[in-house]
């Protein structure tokens, strides 16, 4: 099926949400060190505490916060977008992975979901920004 899309509008979506999905875990990332937002210790279950060395254990969070920030960077990287947002994407998977081990936080699990598909869908629009030959973006 063959669609007419105005390149102008198009741009300026892809736009907007590169800049929101890129500057969200950023600020995350950086929070993850400070805890200002909220303690994020309280998100990492159990089991995966346990099934690291203790060096990293204790930098977990602060490891965590720094992917993000460079996942964040990815994003916001024009010709990198389509790649960080599955990166960020995956990443989210694992989070959900780690929610459901700790129990009892569905409704963050579902947010997360949705959070994830709005990655996948930025990604998949920016294969298509790249891939368009028909529209003059």
């Amino acid at each position: 099926m063959m669609i007419s899309i105005n390149g102008e509008k198009f741009n300026r979506l892809v736009t907007a949400l590169r800049y929101i999905y890129g500057i969200v875990p950023i600020v995350i990332g950086v929070d993850k060190f400070f805890n200002y937002i909220v303690d994020w210790n309280i998100y990492v279950s159990p089991f995966v505490l346990t099934s690291l060395p203790l060096f990293l254990a204790m930098r977990f969070v602060i490891i965590v916060g720094l992917v993000e920030i460079v996942a964040g960077c990815i994003i916001l990287n024009n010709k990198w977008t389509q790649f960080g947002a599955y990166l960020v994407a995956a990443w989210i998977g694992l989070v959900i992975v780690n929610l459901f081990m700790i129990g009892g936080m569905y409704d963050i699990i579902l947010r997360d979901v949705a959070i994830a598909v709005g990655y996948i869908t930025l990604g998949m629009l920016a294969e298509l920004k790249e891939t368009s030959k028909t529209a003059n973006f």
